[in-house]
């Protein structure tokens, strides 16, 4: 991942809620979603369900096409970002389950969230963070780790 994309991820942890509030070592499972509160939040939910369910499935190029230049610009090409999810399906495997997905809406731009555990790395909790802004663009995207070790019913 590059300095830009970091400092994206770095930034969204400030703005992404903590899956888990509960105290050091305690496990739970998280709430499903809750009803989108706007139309650009209901948007950012159907729309970044399918480029993740795209992303997941290496098909890049239409989440590639619909980011802003910027951040075409902050992944440097659509290689790097195939050879990145690329990458992952290696490091991580398939998604096993999703916990949590949420949408919410900071600074103009409609973020939708999914929080999932994959094949390779059940203990661990990632993020997926689709931001979109006002034309439809995403304008962040993002996979980080959440800090919260969380248990439950395998799928």
């Amino acid at each position: 991942m590059n300095t830009f994309s970091r400092s994206v991820l770095l930034g969204l942890a400030l703005l992404v809620p903590a899956a888990g509030l509960g105290a050091a070592g305690a496990q739970r499972i998280l709430p499903m979603l809750s009803a989108p509160a706007t139309d650009a939040e209901k948007a950012a939910l159907t729309r970044g369900r399918a480029l993740v369910a795209d992303f997941y499935a290496v098909k890049v190029e239409g989440l590639w096409k619909s980011f802003t230049p910027e951040l075409q610009g902050g992944w440097g090409s659509l290689g790097s970002l195939r050879a990145y999810r690329e990458a992952g399906v290696q490091a991580y495997g398939a998604e096993r389950q999703v916990l949590r997905e949420w949408t919410f809406t900071d600074g103009g731009v409609a973020y939708y969230v999914r929080s999932a555990r994959f094949e390779e790395d059940p203990n661990t909790l990632w993020n997926v963070v689709v931001g979109f802004d006002a034309a439809g663009r995403v304008s962040v995207f993002g996979i980080m780790e959440d800090d919260e070790e969380v248990s439950g019913p395998s799928a």
